[in-house]
This record gives structure tokens, C-alpha cells and sequence, in this order.
């Protein structure tokens, strides 16, 4: 009746009400949820997520809130020094800002450049950190920072942000990998503001 071009018919309609289909104060027809839209999983399944709140006013001053609301970290800066304290008040990581930033974590990151320990790759576009011998690389997409081993699709964790929270989501197997402390660490340095090279 129309041809095969679906919007052949409006052209029709509009013809017999007198209205040229060029007329851009006529809207075209709305095809708006007539095809399905792919949508994006708001959380990755299975992950726990850590929320770094009361940004004082960046995240290396803040409280890393866990499930039940329970705050799990706390990291603190004081000049030229930021720790990454536990929830008992123990140290776990330091990381002191120089000419050249260094990164130490208590029997995870031996003391090192911020840049070695997330290295980045030379065409720029993820970083790169070793963990018991894996190298993980963290990598944008979409709206997030993600964590995954390099060929591989599984992802271990993820960063979003918004205004006033930063969110990070760790999966089971992220955390059996010893990725829970080094996550968080890696999120602040990502997320930080300041040049770690």
C-alpha cells in the first residue's frame, strides 16, 4: 500500500490533511520504545559495594562505607601524607605526595612511584597494576573505571562516580583474588585528583 518505507504512511496521512511531510512544525511519528533498548545492569551481580562518602572536600579525606553501612575504611590527609586506615584504626596504606608521589600497603605494595605501581600503558588509555604476579588492568568505559585481567571479559571491579559519592564494586572473586585493599587504594589514587606519574 506504502512501499516498504514505514514512514510512508504518515507521508500519506499528512498529504490528505493537507500538511507537507517538510512541515518541521509537525513532529514526526515517535518510534520511542518500539524497539527494545538494551539496558546497562545498575550494579555488577554478585558485588559488594564500597561507597566513599563524606568527601572532606576530595576523596582523600573520606569514610569507604560498606554493606549494612558499616564503615569499613577511613582515609585520612594530613599535609603531605594520606592513610588508608581499616575500621579498628590500623594503617594499611600510605601514600605520600611529592615530586615523584610514592604508594606503600602494609604486606600488599612494597614502597614505590604512585606511576610505577599503576603503571599506564603507553597508547594511555588504562593502567595497569600487578597483584602475586597477575597483572590487572583498570580501564574506562561507558560511565565507569572497570578491573579485569588483560584478555580477559570477566570483570572484577568497578568505579562510578557521581557529585558527592564515589562508588566502588568488587566482586566475590575480586575479593578471593586479595583485590578488596588494593581496590580501594587504586580507586583513591584514580580518583584523586592529583598527578601520580
Amino acid at each position: 500500500m506504502y512501499g516498504s518505507n514505514p514512514f510512508a504512511a504518515q507521508d500519506g496521512w499528512n498529504a490528505g490533511n493537507g500538511q507537507s511531510s517538510w512541515n518541521t512544525s509537525v513532529p514526526p511519528p515517535s518510534i520511542f520504545g518500539a524497539l527494545p533498548y538494551p539496558s546497562v545492569s545498575t550494579t555488577l551481580p554478585g558485588a559488594i559495594t564500597l561507597k566513599f562518602t563524606s568527601l572532606s572536600p576530595t576523596i582523600l579525606n573520606c569514610k569507604v562505607i560498606g554493606p549494612r553501612n558499616e564503615t569499613y575504611f577511613r582515609v585520612v590527609t594530613d599535609g603531605g601524607h594520606t592513610v588508608l586506615k581499616d575500621a579498628q584504626g590500623s594503617n594499611i596504606a600510605l601514600l605520600e605526595w611529592r615530586d615523584r608521589p610514592t604508594v606503600e600497603a602494609r604486606c600488599l605494595v612494597a614502597k614505590q612511584s604512585m606511576g610505577q605501581w599503576l603503571r599506564l600503558s603507553t597508547d594511555r588509555s588504562h593502567r595497569f597494576m600487578i597483584h602475586n604476579g597477575v597483572a590487572y588492568s583498570w580501564s574506562p568505559y561507558d560511565r565507569f573505571l572497570q578491573l579485569s585481567i588483560p584478555g580477559s571479559y570477566d570483570i572484577l571491579a568497578r568505579v562510578s562516580k557521581t557529585h558527592d559519592v564515589v562508588m566502588l564494586e568488587l566482586t566475590a572473586h575480586a575479593i578471593q583474588l586479595g583485590l578488596l585493599e588494593l581496590g580501594v587504594l587504586a580507586t583513591i589514587l584514580l580518583q584523586c585528583g592529583k598527578s601520580i606519574d
